[in-house]
């Protein structure tokens, strides 16, 4: 069995960084082929003390645990942790999860496999699903876990494994930067969008495995859900704008903006001609019949499903203002 690290970048996720250790720490590979490295932007709260802690409880309750090493990520971007990460690592693989998730058991030990099955891979991982921290935030879960919220994103609702244009939560051949670069630092968001589109013209291939589920936390308000939809709309075009690789954009991508720009177009037309008007109309029987299919098909009940649905309009219009600003900013 090849080497693995295993890397967790942070800052200020005191709540969450404890199991998502603990997710490394218990999966089933030889403990002897595996190291950790926690990569922390300077956090202002109990973050690391949170790791160490929840490191220290693992060896107690245990016989051996995989080595683990602590690094400071200065600029505090993720992208900057995930370049010190690979750097540091003494793996030939590296997998990287958010301190959000929790990490499948079999996460490595089967994504190690299909690689060494399949030479042609850059990346294999599993599916990542949504789960809520409290019940308040369910919906939420519910509308990031769905083709109807998220798009063809097939890594968050993909029943059948198979080739795929992106993964979540992967075990990389390191070798693969060496050929297609780090990830690019300036890039607040969306980074792996850029890295992805890189490999892809180096000629590596993405492999999701549905049989490999690790968890994500979703956003706990509506709120915050409309927030991070604006800011990965922005950032989805100006690493677009940016990036020497166009490969990491999907059309799931650029639906939201169409969406934002095709309300505003029959809108104003609306004013004029009842034609407009019918269309504008047609448009949104349309949106919601579908809205209502795929929230119904997580709940029954007829007040959580006109919940999502909002949740759904706020979130591709929130997305899709986020291009839309940055479509026109110099």
């Amino acid at each position: 069995m090849p080497f693995v690290t295993a890397m967790i970048v942070v800052y200020n996720e005191e709540q969450y960084i404890g199991q998502a250790v603990r997710s490394f720490l218990e999966q089933d590979y030889p403990a002897d082929k595996m190291e950790l490295l926690i990569i922390d932007g300077g956090s202002t709260d109990n973050t690391v003390e949170a790791a160490r802690n929840s490191v220290q409880q693992y060896i107690l309750s245990h016989e051996q645990c995989i080595p683990v090493r602590y690094l400071e990520n200065p600029k505090r971007v993720l992208a900057a942790g995930w370049n010190i990460g690979i750097r540091e690592a003494k793996g030939d693989y590296v997998v990287r999860i958010d301190a959000h998730a929790q990490a499948d058991p079999q996460l490595i030990r089967k994504c190690v496999r299909i690689l060494l099955e399949n030479s042609d891979l850059a990346c294999a991982g599993g599916r990542i699903e949504a789960e809520p921290l409290t019940e308040k935030s369910r919906l939420i879960a519910d509308v990031l876990s769905s083709p109807f919220g998220v798009g063809n994103a097939r890594f968050r609702y993909a029943e059948k494994s198979g080739y795929v244009d992106t993964v979540a939560y992967g075990v990389y051949r390191k070798a693969i930067f060496d050929k297609a670069g780090f990830f690019n630092e300036e890039f607040v968001r969306n980074q792996d969008n850029d890295m992805h589109g890189r490999i892809k013209e180096c000629g590596g291939r993405f492999y999701l495995d549905t049989s490999v589920r690790s968890i994500y936390h979703s956003r706990e308000t509506v709120k915050a859900l409309m927030k991070q939809g604006y800011g990965n709309g922005k950032w989805t075009i100006l690493v677009w704008k940016r990036s020497e690789s166009k490969q990491g954009l999907s059309l799931r991508h650029m639906v939201p903006l169409a969406f934002v720009l095709t309300n505003a177009v029959l809108a104003v037309l609306s004013v004029f001609h009842k034609t407009f008007r019918r269309l504008f109309a047609g448009m949104y029987e349309i949106y919601f019949g579908a809205a209502v299919f795929f929230a119904a098909q997580k709940t029954d009940k007829p007040s959580s499903i006109c919940k999502m649905c909002c949740c759904y309009w706020l979130l591709h219009m929130s997305y899709g203002l986020g291009s839309l600003t940055e479509v026109f900013h110099k």
